[in-house]
């Protein structure tokens, strides 16, 4: 199995390497669960498809790895690669199939029978209604979803500092004392 993390940058922010190390980062996070080696950990593609070159050097693809300055022969072999697709010189691609994907980027083309299947789709999602409505509010639901669960956690976390406070109380503590620690007033201990 691999991962993929694909990213269209349609405009050089001036931070892209640094976005590419932070998507490694988060892909890294999810892939590994507490507990698992470090073994288990696999091969991970972070792409970026661009017009523009950021690096300035012509090439129509850009492949990084992790290599020793000392010799650029030994690879770490952390099975992290991060490429940059430079798709408006989608003519010095080699594989046609990879061409023919970087010529729709670059021109909205769909001339193989790949990018007309990403072209129907998205003629597909732009005049469906409902998937619109659903993408538009998709961010705004997380928002909410997350709200909903840090209220739910606050909540949750109240009466448990209620609780103990009452153990306390019921332990017979002194009510000064648990007012100090729990920020709770005296009465608000007395009424729990």
């Amino acid at each position: 199995m691999r991962i993929f993390d694909l990213d269209m940058q349609m405009v050089d922010t001036k931070e892209l390497p640094q976005r590419a190390r932070y998507y490694q980062s988060i892909c890294d996070g999810l892939a590994l669960a507490k507990g698992d080696f470090y073994t288990s950990l696999k091969p991970q593609y972070i792409l970026f498809l661009c017009p523009m070159d950021i690096f300035g050097r012509g090439f129509p693809v850009y492949h990084f790895e992790n290599r020793a300055k000392e010799d650029p022969k030994i690879t770490l072999d952390d099975l992290t690669y991060k490429n940059f697709y430079i798709f408006t010189k989608y003519e010095k691609f080699v594989d046609p199939v990879v061409k023919a994907y970087m010529k729709y980027f670059a021109t909205r083309s769909a001339d193989s029978r790949e990018t007309e299947t990403i072209n129907n789709l998205e003629s597909f999602f732009k005049t469906d209604t409902l998937t619109r409505s659903k993408y538009m509010t998709f961010e705004y639901e997380l928002h909410e979803s997350e709200q909903k669960g840090i209220e739910k956690a606050e909540a949750k976390a109240l009466e448990e500092k209620k609780a103990m406070a009452k153990g306390f109380r019921d332990d017979g503590f002194p009510l000064e004392a648990i007012a100090k620690r729990t920020g709770f007033t005296i009465d608000e201990i007395k009424a729990l």
